[in-house]
């Protein structure tokens, strides 16, 4: 294990037993999902790459899935559904977090989800990013996330470099926008575990990875797709940012 990886690791042990956090659940619980993993509406949109669903990444990841499922504590988790398995190049906004940290700047904070749709789909018209990328998985954390690096350092240089012009282009400042890490996620945690917990799982999470790694030592992603979405089981592309098509033919301000 990277020095790297085990920094996530221990990271990961100590979000999983919500360790310095003053609520009940976690975040996603009331918000995205429901005390017993039913997903709930939660729209917004995003740029992200999705992981091409006829690839033996996707394949693997959904192996990889599955094996969480089956272990022990399975059911402290909301699994997402493999057509959902994406990695967020840039995070746009969702109607339900309107704070400063969170919102464009220069755009009113009661303005309709619609309205800031279009507005990204305008400011992103015409965007040239990499048409297609590639990552490398470093850990599988908490039985939750798969952490992921560009394939070499070009392609991290490429991914930070389309994050600095997404940022440009939305307004959107927030401040982990240096420290962000790539991730491909799996599930959601329901309730925090106790230690014991933490570590059944992450030593799962590890075993897994093991088999990951050896199946998928690259995940080619697909190109940067311009996405809105209703909950965290689909995410839908409007546009494309490789020279910002539009999907549907429409104009970046009639979506």
């Amino acid at each position: 294990m990277t020095q790297d990886a085990a920094l996530l690791r221990e990271s990961s042990l100590a979000r999983l037993t919500g360790a310095g956090m003053t609520t009940a659940l976690p975040e996603a619980v009331g918000q995205k999902f429901d005390a017993k993993g039913q997903v709930l509406p939660f729209p917004g949109n995003t740029f992200l790459c999705h992981v091409p669903p006829d690839g033996p990444a996707h394949a693997a990841l959904s192996a990889a899935s599955a094996a969480l499922q089956a272990g022990p504590l399975a059911g402290a988790f909301s699994f997402l559904p493999p057509s959902s398995f994406h990695m967020t190049v840039f995070e746009g906004v969702t109607d339900a977090h309107r704070d400063r940290a969170r919102w464009p700047e220069g755009v009113p904070a009661d303005a309709a989800l619609e309205e800031v749709t279009a507005r990204f789909a305008a400011a992103t018209a015409g965007v040239d990013l990499p048409p297609a990328q590639a990552v490398r998985p470093v850990a599988i954390l908490g039985g939750r996330t798969v952490a992921v690096t560009g394939l070499t350092d070009k392609a991290e240089a490429a991914l930070r470099q389309s994050r600095v012009t997404l940022c440009e282009r939305t307004g959107i400042r927030r401040p982990d926008f240096a420290t962000y890490g790539f991730h491909i996620t799996l599930a959601y945690a329901l309730r925090w575990l106790t230690a014991d917990e933490a570590l059944t799982v992450q030593a799962l999470s590890d075993a897994v990875f093991a088999r990951l790694i050896a199946t998928a030592p690259a995940i080619a992603l697909g190109p940067v797709e311009f996405c809105n979405f209703a909950d965290m089981h689909a995410f839908h592309p409007l546009q494309l940012l490789t020279g910002g098509a539009n999907l549907d033919g429409a104009r970046p301000e009639a979506l």
